[in-house]
């Protein structure tokens, strides 16, 4: 197939150096780039920053975006120069574009077209057909933070994958709608190397959380008795009380209500904030000796948050891995979680991310090795089955890097294309890598407002104008119907 290399509009393939072009392309989080060569003689035209590219190999687009930085060498005393080309693709511009948007109850794509509608003219020409209608979002702000930031945060909301092609298609598809072309197995024959490694240290698969200290009413009461010394007029409790049901001296029920609510009647107050009671002012202490007096009082208590959960399978796995008990702990304090249905799901959402292994993965591989039209693309779900390597049975992984390098064939034209694909995730089967990733939550902030610069304009008008004098005759008069009139400081009695 032919090549073209459009810079600006101009077409570059006669200046562009072969088997220079190095492509990277990244899922998500960055621009892919390309680096290339290109080669100007005098009298033609340089490639400039800030131009649009475009690299096709017949219909196959290898890149489109924008040039980023250019470098000459002069070589040829001024007759030739050779100039590195760097290159990012089109979501590039989506890091320059600064949104102020505050959503609530819109799905996926609402959102994203009408994030690209206001914030990105519409001379980009990009598409948004390929950005799938995807999940309503109850709240989200986007408080003056590029476009790139926004798509992130909606991709960790949803799980979804996102990215710009080099047509200037908009994409936001779930994990499971673009499977990778080919799987990679111990028997499939279509890689020239793979390399596997393990990353263990943010394991956790015996979680503690601590919730509010608060807590929640326990649902069974509690009795506590105190005798009195003659001298103690206040007690601790051991839990806090949430309601107090009765509070009896020597068997006599007592009228109380809370310190702040102090009436003259009261026998005894509770504190509003801690875990203590007391006897009114007016009241006489207790009694102790041989006969002391006899407090009881029962309420419900607030019962602290603390919940704990584990993985057996994970739990299982390690013991095995390292000859250990398997148990990898960890405590997670949040004071804002109030029930222990709160806590026990916060504690199953750090099991569900970290109570398996991560996968970090590599492999090569060439167009000679692959069927034919199959192509490595960053966010495809990569199936592997490596026992050799550990990993037995179909395990899903997301694509994060494909590295792209040519070989051209000037007389026969043709192009063998080397691929290096960096994968990873979480050891778990394809199945529950997909739920995980539809499972996985982001940063949501509540619908709030947004301020906004829409316009600003100012203006000073100077106009010079002829001074005015005034001649006025004494006496002067003190007060505002003066005529003419004193003022202090600048008239004197007379």
């Amino acid at each position: 197939m032919a090549k073209t290399l459009v810079i600006a509009g101009a077409d570059f393939l006669a200046q562009y150096k072969t088997n220079s072009a190095q492509i990277r392309e990244l899922v998500q989080n960055k621009s892919s780039v390309m680096n290339m060569q290109a080669t100007v003689a005098s009298g033609q035209t340089a490639p400039r920053e800030g131009a649009e590219i475009v690299f096709k190999d017949g219909s196959r687009f290898l890149f489109g975006g924008y040039v980023t930085r250019v470098q000459s060498e002069e070589v040829g005393e001024g007759q030739l120069f050779v100039y590195d080309v760097e290159t990012s693709d089109y979501s590039w511009i989506l890091n320059n574009k600064i949104a102020r948007r505050s959503y609530a109850g819109k799905t996926l794509k609402f959102i994203v077209e009408d994030l690209l509608d206001a914030f990105l003219d519409a001379s980009y020409a990009f598409t948004t057909t390929n950005v799938a209608t995807g999940p309503t979002i109850d709240s989200i702000t986007f408080d003056h933070i590029p476009l790139r930031k926004c798509f992130e945060k909606l991709q960790k909301l949803t799980g979804y994958v996102w990215y710009v092609d080099y047509e200037k298609n908009v994409f936001f598809t779930s994990p499971t709608a673009t499977a990778a072309p080919e799987a990679i197995t111990d028997s499939s024959g279509n890689f020239e190397k793979v390399a596997l490694s393990y990353d263990t240290s943010q394991v956790r698969n015996s979680v503690i959380v601590i919730g509010s200290s608060d807590g929640e009413q326990d649902s069974n009461p509690t009795t506590e008795t105190f005798e009195g010394d003659g001298a103690t007029r206040a007690w601790e409790l051991q839990f806090k009380p949430s309601e107090i049901v009765s509070i009896k001296l020597n068997g006599v029920s007592k009228q109380f209500s809370l310190d702040v609510n102090e009436r003259d009647t009261d026998f005894f107050t509770y504190s509003f904030s801690g875990q203590s009671f007391r006897i009114t002012d007016s009241q006489t202490t207790p009694v102790g000796g041989g006969t002391p007096d006899e407090i009881e009082i029962t309420y419900y208590g607030r019962i602290p948050i603390i919940v704990q959960e584990i993985d057996p399978d994970s739990i299982a796995f390690f013991a095995a891995l390292d000859g250990g008990d398997g148990t990898y702990e960890a405590t997670i304090k949040e004071p804002s979680i109030t029930t222990k249905e709160e806590a026990s799901t916060r504690a199953l959402q750090e099991l569900a991310q970290f109570a398996d292994p991560l996968v970090n993965g590599r492999f090569t591989t060439r167009t000679s090795l692959l069927s034919p039209g199959s192509i490595f693309e960053p966010g495809q779900l990569l199936t592997v089955n490596l026992p050799s390597h550990g990993i037995g049975g179909d395990a899903g992984f997301l694509i994060q890097e494909v590295g792209i390098t040519m070989t051209e064939d000037e007389g026969s034209g043709m192009t063998e294309y080397a691929y290096e694909v960096r994968f990873g995730g979480k050891l778990v089967g394809v199945q529950e890598f997909l739920e995980s990733l539809a499972a996985e939550e982001g940063d949501v902030t509540d619908a709030e407002v947004v301020l906004t610069i829409e316009s600003v304009n100012e203006s000073f008008v100077a106009d010079d104008d002829a001074p005015t004098r005034s001649i006025l005759t004494p006496p002067f008069q003190f007060g505002p119907s003066g005529s003419p009139v004193a003022k202090f400081g600048m008239s004197e009695f007379g």
